[in-house]
């Protein structure tokens, strides 16, 4: 065989041929749905221990950095004068996002979803790698996510914005969150700058708004109406290719603000519905936030824990409840009184009675007051 000199035409078109292998390989590996969507069932009782265990390796952190340093992150402070700032949430990437879709409890739709529009977006970008000229296909990254408070859109919004960066999509994958109260400032044209500042601090990542219905209410004069107009003309702009805009609220005022806004649905095709956890999934999103302190269920603190919760899923609101943040306020008040009841063995290092804190009993465990009703959320 006669090895031909390689010109730096031949060169590129070797090193197009190996990436777009790559990315093929990679995307007929990932053709089985189940990789990105199957769920992970674990048991949520064992009722032959004499404690309910929880498993360790669900406490590794992932919340690290991908291959990116920490100064790639901007600042997270919208600046309006030297007087008027508002500080801004930014979440770093998942080092592996795939085990923490497939991690997740419930939202089974949600993992398919995600799964396809990965997919898709993999294809595209190895079919335009290894076809120059080939006209891609239209691919969004914005989304919709509908759902109540505590069904994990948060979540999901980081794990989302970790899996475009692992598929080339974005470049960072950094999640910057905010709400109304980000782009409004004291004086007229403050919007302009804020949402100009949280698109840059974004870029490479997911812009999240939080609770989005909240930027067009029903008062003419409303500064927050201008943020989202706004919004879609900047992102018209070639410059702005490299992010994804996540808009999140409950669902009939979302719907309401799609529907008044026809450019607006047009540009947000991906529409991801959070439906409340059973009390089962309840269950188990308990169980791994208490192992995340090492802490177990004793059997009967375990049913006590269940009864309970399973009474305030049966009297929730429909609008008011909240979903894996009511598991949180109760483990809060579970922790506080398990540290009153146990801060006596801790007190003596070489207590016998030491590793009695690790266990959540009966006594621990009491009711909260379950949310009432709202005022009714439109516009």
């Amino acid at each position: 065989m006669i090895n031909l000199p390689m010109n730096s035409k031949t060169e590129k078109m070797q090193t197009e041929d190996d990436e777009f292998e790559r990315l093929l390989n990679k995307f007929l590996l990932d053709m089985d749905a189940e990789a990105v969507g199957g769920e992970d069932q674990g048991e949520t009782e064992n009722v032959e221990d004499e404690d309910i265990k929880t498993d360790d390796e669900e406490t590794e952190d992932d919340d690290i950095d991908l291959d990116f340093d920490l100064e790639d992150y901007p600042e997270g402070s919208v600046e309006f004068n030297e007087r008027n700032s508002v500080k801004v949430e930014i979440l770093k990437p998942f080092r592996h996002p795939r085990e923490e879709l497939k991690k997740l409890v419930g939202c089974k739709n949600i993992k398919q979803q995600i799964g396809d529009l990965l997919l898709f977006t993999t294809y595209n970008r190895a079919m335009a790698i290894g076809n120059p000229g080939w006209k891609e296909h239209n691919v969004s990254l914005h989304a919709i996510f509908f759902g109540k408070p505590g069904t994990g859109k948060t979540t999901v919004c980081k794990i989302y914005g970790s899996l475009l960066k692992e598929a080339g999509a974005l470049s960072k994958g950094h999640v910057v969150v905010c709400g109304r109260g980000t782009f409004l400032g004291s004086n007229w044209g403050d919007e302009e700058k804020a949402v100009r500042q949280v698109l840059e601090m974004a870029k490479g990542g997911v812009l999240m708004i939080d609770e989005a219905y909240l930027l067009n209410s029903a008062h003419p004069n409303d500064p927050g109406k201008l943020v989202i107009p706004m919004l879609m003309d900047i992102l018209a702009n070639e410059h702005y290719r490299d992010i994804a805009i996540v808009l999140c609220g409950y669902k009939e005022p979302m719907q309401q603000l799609l529907d008044l806004n026809a450019g607006l649905a047009s540009r947000f095709p991906n529409r991801f519905e959070f439906a409340d956890f059973t009390v089962d999934e309840l269950m188990e999103i308990t169980r791994r936030r208490v192992g995340e302190y090492k802490y177990h269920f004793t059997r009967t603190a375990w049913v006590k824990y269940k009864t309970i919760l399973a009474e305030a899923y049966a009297n929730r609101d429909a609008n008011t409840w909240g979903n894996a943040r009511f598991v949180a306020n109760l483990l809060e008040h579970i922790y506080l009184a398990h540290a009153k009841r146990c801060v006596r063995y801790v007190r003596e290092e070489d207590s016998p009675y030491l590793k009695r804190c690790f266990a959540i009993t009966p006594a621990d465990i009491q009711p909260i007051e379950v949310p009432k009703p709202k005022p009714h959320i439109g516009f």
